[in-house]
C-alpha cells in the first residue's frame, strides 16, 4: 500500500539524522562512532592526498622545496654584504617590496587562514577562532615590542647607519654604537618571528598555498636578513660571531617549517585550526603593524607604495580565491 507524502518525509528525516549522526566527526573526540571517524578521516585524508602536484611530487616534498630556497634565499642576503667590501641596496626596490609583502600577509590572514580555521570551530563558541588570531597577534607583539623592543633596535640601527648628524654645537655627533646585546636581543625576536611566519608553510594544505606563502614570505625576508646584518655590523663583532649568530637565524626557518608538518601530520583537526589562527594573527600583526606602518612612515614615494600594496591585497586575493576553485572542482 503506497505510503502518504507525510509518512515519507518523516521517513526521510530519520534518515537524514542517522546519516549525520555516522559521518559527522565532532571536534575534541565527544560523542565520536569511533569506526565512522577512521572511515571518514581516511577518505578525506586519501582525498587530500590525490590532490595534484606538479611532477607528481608529494606536497610535503615541495614543501621541503620551498623551504630550502628560503632558507637559501635568506642566507644569501646577510652573507654576500658581509662578504663584500661595500654594502649596496636598492632602497626604493626593497620598500616597494616590501610595501607589496605587506598586503599580501594582510590578504592570506583575512582572506584565507582566518576563514579556514574557523570552520574547525564549528563545535566551539563562535569568538573562540577570533580570540586565538588576537592572541598570535599579542604573542608577536610581545617579543618585539615589550620584551625585546626590536622596534627600538632597527631604528637605532637605520639611523646610526644614515650616519653622524649635527650636534647643538654645529659638530657631527658621533653615533652611538648598537651592542652586541641588542643585536642578540633582536635576533631573538626576529628568530620567533621567523618560526611563527614559517609554521603557516608547514601547515598549507595545497600547492597553490604553498607557492603563494613561499612568494610572499621571499619578498618579506630579505629585510630582515640585513637589518639584522647591520644590527650586528654595527655592534662591532668579529665576522666569525657574526655568521654563527645569523646562521642560528638561518635555522629558525626549517623548525618552523617543520612543526607545521608535523601538526598538519599528526595531530588532531582542532590543533590544526588552533595553529591556522595563531598564524593568522602573527600575520596580521606584520602586515598592519609592522610593515605597513614602517613603510609610511617615510612620505617620500607614498604613491608608488600604496600602489605596491594595493597590487600585493589584489593579486593575492585572486589568486587564493582561483586555487580554491580548483580545489573544488
Amino acid at each position: 500500500m503506497p505510503k502518504t507524502p507525510e509518512e515519507c518525509c518523516t521517513e526521510c528525516s530519520k534518515c537524514d539524522e542517522a546519516v549525520m549522526k555516522t559521518c559527522r566527526i565532532p571536534r575534541g573526540g565527544h560523542g565520536i562512532n569511533h569506526a565512522a571517524t577512521e572511515t571518514v578521516t581516511d577518505t578525506v585524508l586519501q582525498a587530500a592526498s590525490s590532490v595534484p602536484a606538479p611532477y607528481g611530487l608529494p606536497l610535503n616534498v615541495w614543501k621541503v622545496i620551498f623551504q630550502a630556497f628560503l632558507t637559501a634565499l635568506n642566507v644569501i642576503f646577510w652573507l654576500i654584504p658581509l662578504r663584500s667590501k661595500k654594502m649596496s641596496e636598492n632602497k626604493l626596490a626593497l620598500s616597494l617590496a616590501n610595501a607589496f609583502s605587506g598586503g599580501v600577509f594582510l590578504t592570506l590572514a583575512f582572506g584565507h587562514l582566518i576563514p579556514e580555521c574557523i570552520h574547525g570551530f564549528h563545535d566551539y563558541n563562535e569568538v573562540t577562532p577570533f580570540m586565538l588570531v588576537l592572541a598570535g597577534y599579542l604573542l608577536i607583539f610581545f617579543v618585539e615590542k615589550v620584551a625585546f623592543d626590536a622596534h627600538e633596535i632597527l631604528h637605532a640601527v637605520e639611523h646610526d647607519d644614515a650616519g653622524p648628524g649635527p650636534s647643538h654645537n654645529g659638530h657631527h655627533a658621533a653615533p652611538a654604537p648598537v651592542s652586541g646585546r641588542s643585536a642578540v636581543i633582536l635576533l631573538g625576536a626576529l628568530a620567533v618571528h621567523s618560526i611563527l611566519e614559517m609554521m603557516a608553510l608547514g601547515l598549507a594544505d595545497s600547492f597553490g598555498d604553498c607557492a603563494i606563502l613561499t612568494i610572499s614570505i621571499s619578498l618579506h625576508q630579505p629585510a630582515e636578513s640585513i637589518a639584522l646584518l647591520v644590527a650586528f655590523l654595527k655592534s662591532g663583532m668579529p665576522k666569525g660571531d657574526i655568521i654563527r649568530f645569523l646562521s642560528v637565524f638561518s635555522c629558525m626557518g626549517p623548525i618552523g617549517v617543520a612543526i607545521g608538518m608535523a601538526v598538519n601530520e599528526f595531530a588532531s583537526p582542532i590543533v590544526d585550526s588552533i595553529m591556522l589562527a595563531i598564524v593568522a594573527g602573527t600575520f596580521v600583526y606584520v602586515g598592519a603593524t609592522e610593515v605597513i606602518p614602517e613603510e609610511f612612515e617615510d612620505p617620500s614615494n607614498k604613491w608608488k607604495k600604496f600602489a605596491a600594496l594595493m597590487s600585493g591585497i589584489v593579486s593575492i586575493f585572486f589568486i587564493t580565491q582561483y586555487t580554491m576553485t580548483l580545489e573544488m572542482n
